[in-house]
């Protein structure tokens, strides 16, 4: 067995819903991206974060080969073409979101960060993680989907 490759994908509050409302099966990237979106396999994981509240709020499992679809309307936005169709794994809402700077100081995605605006890491996607910062991340929204099962 392989092991997987982590992904930073990225959503705002529109893309989510409209994400969710389409079946949540389905996940797309720009026509830019089309060689990065290529590297992506089955059983690699998109790990969902949302701008606008700064939190990582999913993690999707891949099912599928990239593909190309330009005519199925999911995103009112964009199109965002270049897909793979996924399994929601665990996800959380923007006020239990994890957030970002939360896990900074343990994560290697902030290791390099020449500015101080660390807002900039959060601006391409998809954009391949350290699978140490996955697992992270995995772990983290695992463990706040479960609190916020528990809470009243």
């Amino acid at each position: 067995m392989t092991t997987p490759t982590y992904w930073l994908c990225l959503f705002n509050a529109t893309t989510w819903q409209e994400f969710c409302d389409a079946g949540g099966t389905v996940m797309g990237f720009p026509e830019t991206r089309r060689n990065t979106i290529k590297r992506i396999k089955p059983g690699d994981y998109l790990m969902g974060y949302m701008t606008g509240v700064s939190k990582w709020m999913a993690v999707l499992e891949v099912t599928s080969e990239p593909y190309l679809d330009s005519d199925t309307k999911i995103w009112k936005q964009a199109s965002f073409p270049c897909r793979v169709k996924v399994n929601v794994v665990d996800h959380l809402d923007a006020e239990t979101g994890v957030p970002a700077l939360s896990l900074s100081q343990q994560m290697r995605l902030f290791d390099h960060l020449k500015s101080p605006n660390w807002g900039l890491l959060f601006r391409t996607a998809p954009r391949e993680l350290h699978p140490s910062d996955g697992e992270l991340l995995r772990k983290a929204i695992a463990e706040a989907h479960a609190i916020s099962q528990t809470a009243p």
